[in-house]
């Protein structure tokens, strides 16, 4: 259902996970993906979901989001663009991550 939403956000972050057979970890990535408009009287109830990929790669968002056409609220990362182009999905992009562009100046 977050799918049939309108707008969503989305964000990964790295998961070490075991490697079996080699007593080791690796590092995966642990994907988010969720909505909560009560701030602003949505009537659909605060959802996410969180899935795991191996990588990073732009296929993994663009599969997770089949189906998906609204507004996705995301940081910088390509894949995400990738995304927009294929599904029609509108990119609304973090302002706390484009104001660390400016702070750094």
């Amino acid at each position: 259902k977050l799918k049939a939403s309108p707008k969503l956000f989305a964000d990964e972050t790295t998961a070490p996970v075991l490697d079996p057979g080699r007593g080791k970890t690796k590092t995966g990535q642990l994907w988010a993906y969720a909505r909560d408009d009560r701030p602003w009287n949505g009537s659909d109830p605060p959802g996410v979901a969180y899935v795991y990929a191996p990588d990073r790669k732009a296929e993994r968002p663009i599969a997770h989001l089949a189906g998906f056409a609204g507004i996705l609220q995301v940081d910088g990362y390509g894949g995400y663009r990738v995304l927009a182009d294929k599904s029609g999905a509108t990119l609304a992009f973090c302002w706390a991550h484009v104001r660390r562009r400016f702070y750094e100046l």
